[in-house]
């Protein structure tokens, strides 16, 4: 009986070796480790946060993430216009807690996705002109010099796309708004820096007689000043205009809303759907919906003529003429290739003619004490 007792006896050693191994192996996938989708990095505005681990919580990865992998090449559709299969990365969408209450405004992350996947189908080329986002630590040192926080809805933006290149690899140098570009964060800031000098120059920021001129519309949503430290400038003309958002705005105003400024507007313009603290991020969602309605525009051939005919930063570079208006067209006409305007707005730039579509609408609102127009190019009167 004993070989039988021995026989019992060695399957519970066997049993005890197996119950450790598993043990050790549970333990083993129980230590933390890198998830390919939820990096965990140190949030700078929260250093604690680093001693505590919250798996669930969003974090940042670079290069991001793409919904369908890593570099996600995604075919052309049998009813697109027959562009090539794009390279273009997608970035992935940031993981949400069941438990967090989703932001009062469109997710960037899911408007961002829209626009790429329209770019990839229609228009690869203009898409590889945008950048990865920029990273955390690079976005808090630019807030740090312009001495504010941004709009939380602008700093998911640019921690998804940090603007576009001057020129894509396949020699794309349009802007992703109907030839207007998206500033990177770091040209945001230079853009900002030139014109704190325009706030202290007695022919414009600091002429009382010009600063008489100016208006808003709706009226005192905006501070009525040629230049503002308040404004930041995220998307550019090239010839001194600008459509950013607003920090310091009239009494009627939102912090956080979508303006029109620059040389060419005396009167500034909350854009339609801009408005309110998400104002970036409504107003961006608004734009994949024009995009993806495939109407009011058209997509023409590359504009090569665009190259090298770029002007320098600041306002010394817009030919002001010293009573604050340019002497130049207001931004021009949208290129001859690429995005451009068609219909009622056929050959007006693009910040033109938001503004002036933003007059019928907010006049409508009944938000308008007077009969604005854009009777000249680029100049609300």
């Amino acid at each position: 009986m004993n070989w039988l007792a021995a026989l019992f006896s060695g399957a519970n050693k066997q049993s005890t070796r197996k119950g450790q191994a598993m043990s050790t192996t549970h333990e083993a996938f129980s230590l933390p480790a890198s998830s390919p989708h939820f990096t965990p990095q140190l949030d700078t505005y929260a250093p604690k946060s680093s001693q505590t681990s919250d798996p669930v919580s969003p974090s940042y990865t670079y290069p991001p993430q793409s919904p369908l992998s890593s570099y996600a090449y995604v075919p052309t559709s049998s009813g697109s216009r027959s562009r090539p299969t794009s390279l273009l990365p997608l970035h992935h969408t940031p993981y949400t807690d069941a438990l967090t209450p989703p932001p009062p405004y469109p997710p960037l992350a899911h408007t961002w996705n829209r626009l790429k996947l329209w770019l990839a189908r229609e228009y690869p080329e203009l898409g590889d002109t945008l950048n990865y986002g920029i990273l955390p630590h690079d976005l808090n040192q630019i807030e740090m010099q312009l001495g504010c926080a941004l709009p939380a809805p602008v700093r998911e933006s640019y921690l998804i796309v940090d603007g576009q290149e001057a020129e894509s690899s396949a020699g794309c140098s349009d802007g992703l708004f109907f030839g207007l570009t998206l500033l990177p964060l770091e040209d945001v800031l230079e853009e900002w820096r030139f014109w704190r000098e325009v706030d202290e120059d007695p022919a414009t920021g600091a002429n009382t007689r010009l600063k008489e001129r100016m208006k808003s519309i709706p009226d005192d949503w905006v501070r009525k000043e040629y230049s503002q430290r308040g404004w930041i400038p995220l998307i550019v003309d090239k010839v001194g205009n600008y459509i950013g958002v607003d920090l310091n705005p009239g009494d009627g105003g939102s912090v956080g809303q979508v303006i029109v400024f620059g040389r060419d507007f005396d009167t500034k313009v909350v854009l339609w759907r801009g408005e309110g603290p998400a104002g970036w991020a409504t107003w961006l969602a608004s734009f994949a919906d024009e995009l993806e309605s495939g109407e009011g525009f058209e997509l023409g051939q590359g504009n090569s003529e665009s190259e090298g005919s770029e002007d320098g930063i600041g306002y010394e570079n817009y030919f002001h003429d010293g009573t604050g208006r340019g002497q130049g067209d207001g931004g021009g006409e949208s290129g001859a290739g690429g995005l451009r305007l068609t219909g009622e707005y056929k050959g007006w730039s693009p910040i033109e003619a938001w503004a002036e579509r933003s007059v019928k609408k907010w006049r409508g609102a009944g938000l308008l004490t007077s009969d604005p127009s854009l009777s000249d190019k680029g100049k609300v009167a």
